[in-house]
């Protein structure tokens, strides 16, 4: 058995496919970012019989009656509360404020966030160009099968609502701060040539990132530090200069990473625009501390 040690160096994150609405499936209260229960909330509100089950409510009826209904919820009513990023706070309070109020969710199981395995794995098959590391169907075994488990449950102190920078447009996601520690444990390392994954992890990263700076460099724009092209450099800038021990590597996961870290080795990748494919630039990213953080990055250890 193997263990794949991580550590994040930026922000990171993993939709589960939710998208959660101000009002609706979420409130600011107590400082946080509350996730409503509305098994909780519809107990409550029978209870004090406001509610009348053979009306036929709006939206906005609904969204009043649950803004009116959290001055019976206590703390422990919620499904999770999260810290909430002051830029994020201050966006969805701003009625003149551009862009989405929805914040994409982390996956969870019964809102209980982790790291799944075939986020991992996905990265995995990437970096070794391959495009499965289990049973060959024609010639199947189960002794080539590849199983890597989930990360355990990670703690809700370890999550923050965060707002991303204005290119591209804004959006708000749950995520994984930095300087976050988690594994993963592979039972069974199938077709994994753990040598030859270990080689190839060293230069992939480096050699994308390389790869997408000289890509972008032409399209940087000296007058306008706002421009696209010039905050996914600064973003790259910083994670390239990360330093890393003999045994640790850099790996991208989750969203918003770009496909510069989704694709095989060498390839640019292009982008429908106005009926042409133009190269890809922007990727998400985040103001922290006056530093850009490109979303995504964490550094690993192998453990055999």
């Amino acid at each position: 058995m193997m263990k794949f040690k991580f550590k994040t160096l930026t922000p990171l994150h993993i939709s589960s496919g939710e998208e959660l609405e101000n009002g609706f499936d979420y409130v600011i209260r107590y400082d946080m970012f509350c996730r409503l229960d509305f098994f909780k909330l519809s107990k409550i509100l029978s209870e004090k019989k406001q509610f009348n089950f053979k009306k036929q409510y709006s939206l906005n009826e609904i969204i009043n009656l649950l803004k009116e209904s959290q001055n019976y919820l206590n703390k422990d009513d919620y499904l999770y509360r999260l810290k909430i990023w002051k830029d994020f706070y201050d966006h969805v309070n701003n009625p003149r404020a551009e862009g989405q109020k929805f914040v994409r969710e982390f996956v969870n199981s019964n809102n209980k966030f982790y790291i799944p395995a075939s986020s991992i794995k996905g990265a995995l098959l990437t970096v070794l160009n391959i495009e499965k590391l289990g049973i060959n169907p024609n010639y199947a075994s189960i002794k080539d099968k590849f199983v890597i488990r989930d990360s355990d449950f990670i703690s809700y102190e370890n999550f923050v609502v965060m707002l991303t920078t204005k290119r591209p447009p804004q959006i708000s996601l749950i995520c994984l701060k930095k300087d976050v520690e988690f594994q993963m444990s592979v039972i069974k390392n199938g077709n994994l040539d753990i040598k030859d994954f270990k080689n190839k992890l060293k230069d992939y990263s480096k050699y994308q990132i390389n790869l997408a700076q000289e890509t972008i460099e032409k399209f940087i724009n000296k007058k306008n530090n706002n421009n696209g092209a010039n905050l996914f450099y600064e973003a790259l800038q910083n994670i390239s200069s990360v330093n890393l021990e003999e045994d640790e590597y850099l790996l991208n996961i989750g969203f918003g990473g770009g496909s510069w870290f989704k694709v095989k080795k060498g390839k640019i990748p292009k982008v429908k625009s106005k009926g042409f494919d133009k190269e890809a630039l922007t990727s998400v990213s985040f103001r922290i501390n006056n530093n850009l953080n490109h979303i995504g990055w964490c550094k690993f250890k192998i453990e055999e």
